[in-house]
């Protein structure tokens, strides 16, 4: 087996920068409600409030991510109008196991653990990150989860667990993520040596907290990791 000791940190978040997350729980969503007649208006009300929902139950007392998705969902059928069923929660739950990769994702992943020690760090769950993991193709260095750390990012434990899982100093590392808010200003928070930015949804961002290099997807990762432009 290749030592691989000596190769430098390169994490990333997982959700919405190597996954589709977001995507496949509207899809699910939008799915659930027009299965029980609800329309657009429905669906807008349900998106709204399940969005506001997860984040406002990840920053109180920690639970699990799939408890967070079930009472999510429930509160956003609620609000449509509309009963939600432990099918319903299992669908949603599923909606994320099942979330497909980017589809610059997988030869990125494979290029990068050439030259570079890979770690996720995902406000997710054993049970539920591993999907992901196969579906991505590239096996991962380290596997960091809120469920070890019990928060969730943009919490600073977080990336404390991180580190402590690393052993290595967080000026050492580059942080690879899409969102802003739960990875770009608490990894600089955090002190991390470079921050990449993957902004695929062309959000603006924060300049007192600008990244060291903005992408708008990871096929040019290698090339900026390495020295290029």
């Amino acid at each position: 087996m290749t030592d691989r000791s000596n190769l430098p940190w390169l994490t990333f978040d997982c959700y919405d920068t190597l996954v589709t997350y977001s995507e496949s729980k509207a899809q699910r969503l939008a799915e659930l409600i027009r299965a029980k007649g609800g329309d657009a208006d429905a669906i807008d009300t349900a998106q709204t409030t399940f969005n506001l929902r997860e984040r406002e139950i990840q920053t109180g007392p920690f639970k699990l991510l799939n408890t967070v998705l079930r009472e999510s969902l429930n509160d956003a059928m609620t609000a449509a109008g509309l009963d939600c069923t432990p099918a319903d929660e299992a669908a949603m739950v599923d909606a994320v196991c099942t979330a497909a990769p980017f589809p610059d994702v997988p030869q990125a992943m494979h290029a990068l653990k050439a030259n570079f020690r890979l770690a996720v760090l995902s406000n997710s769950e054993p049970e539920i990150i591993r999907h992901s993991i196969i579906r991505i193709g590239t096996g991962m260095d380290a596997i960091v989860l809120a469920a070890e750390a019990k928060c969730y990012k943009p919490a600073q434990g977080m990336f404390s667990a991180l580190l402590k899982r690393l052993e290595t100093p967080a000026d050492q590392i580059t942080h690879v993520a899409q969102s802003f808010y739960h990875d770009i200003r608490p990894s600089k928070d955090a002190g991390f040596g470079r921050r990449i930015w993957i902004n695929r949804y062309n959000k603006e961002g924060d300049p007192a907290y600008a990244p060291d290099y903005k992408l708008s997807n990871l096929t040019g990762l290698s090339a900026v990791l390495c020295g290029g432009d």
